[in-house]
């Protein structure tokens, strides 16, 4: 199964992205090449972000781990559609979804 994995152009991404643009490269190719193999070789990396919803999906997370620092993303699937489209520096779960819990992209 191949998986089609977007980054949405979003103004918390953008956030991040202008607050670490040393590491935007890094975090773009773990999304698009080691995203996928976490979702199909190793789901138990994969968990979801408590009760939180997108458009009725549920909210993956993972954390993203390039050369010199750790990140958290969240993401949502439908098939084989991934949609990335939240990052933090938070790394500890439960602050991460209490984060993206207070953005506007998650269901009210």
């Amino acid at each position: 199964m191949d998986l089609h994995i977007s980054v949405e152009d979003n103004r918390y991404m953008e956030k991040f992205f202008r607050k670490f643009p040393q590491y935007e490269q890094e975090v773009k190719d773990n999304f698009y090449h080691k995203l996928p193999d976490i979702i199909l070789n190793r789901p138990h990396k994969i968990k979801p972000a408590y009760h939180l919803k997108r458009d009725k999906l549920t909210i993956y997370e993972y954390k993203v781990v390039v050369k010199n620092a750790n990140f958290r993303a969240a993401y949502t699937q439908t098939g084989n559609e991934v949609n990335v489209f939240f990052i933090s520096e938070t790394t500890i779960k439960r602050q991460f979804v209490s984060v993206l819990e207070n953005t506007a992209l998650v269901d009210r």
